[in-house]
């Protein structure tokens, strides 16, 4: 309840960054609960947000709309957040490494509209998603790693970079494709999450004006 109440009384913006990476992760979890035949093992997520696939369950349609919709969603939200963070930061770098996760952020959006029945400009935006998340996590931890009052916060930032970049190769065991998605998803959103509470914390008042994370 004490959590329930904290999150109640956040500003919406912390908020909103709460809250968006859980729009798509639920709604991948009613999607292959509704297509009976999807395969953690030989399916990709993408197989979710086909709007013509009928070998996976009678109810692919509605599993489109949320998988599509919850992409859509998720990366509009986490657009507007980096956008407000981005207003607030008045340090170069940091606007540079949370233009870059912007970036990140409106390709998933690309990947909810441009369904794998769009083969080629599905490809164009999942590839670049995937690609840019260690680039913009590394970009924004090198950048607070250089102020000694954000070191330890630029260190977590390049930790999971790092993270995000041994699951994108798998050098030590092989992962299906879904299983990959949804690791690097996880690594995106855990620092979303990550850097959304230290902004709500104060913790990154060195690189934010002092009237916008009071």
């Amino acid at each position: 309840m004490e959590q329930i109440r904290k999150l109640k009384n956040m500003p919406r913006l912390n908020q909103i960054g709460f809250f968006a990476p859980l729009v798509t992760f639920i709604n991948i979890a009613i999607a292959t609960s509704i297509l009976p035949n999807f395969d953690w093992l030989s399916n990709p997520l993408s197989d979710l947000g086909s709007w013509y696939r009928t070998d996976l369950g009678s109810l692919q349609i509605l599993s489109a709309i949320l998988f599509n919709g919850g992409l859509i969603v998720t990366g509009l939200l986490i657009a507007y957040v980096m956008i407000q963070f981005i207003k607030q930061s008045n340090d170069l770098p940091t606007k540079f490494g949370l233009l870059l996760f912007t970036g990140s952020s409106l390709f998933l959006v690309g990947i909810g509209i441009f369904s794998e029945d769009f083969p080629l400009p599905h490809l164009l935006t999942a590839l670049p998603f995937f690609f840019s998340i260690p680039i913009a996590l590394g970009v924004v931890g090198l950048a607070w790693l250089r102020l000694s009052e954000m070191r330890i916060i630029g260190v977590v930032s390049i930790l999971f970079s790092l993270l995000s970049i041994l699951i994108m190769f798998q050098p030590w065991i092989e992962l299906s494709i879904a299983i990959f998605e949804t690791l690097e998803a996880i690594v995106a959103m855990g620092w979303l999450w990550f850097v959304n509470y230290m902004h709500y914390a104060g913790k990154l008042a060195p690189v934010f004006t002092p009237q916008e994370t009071q």
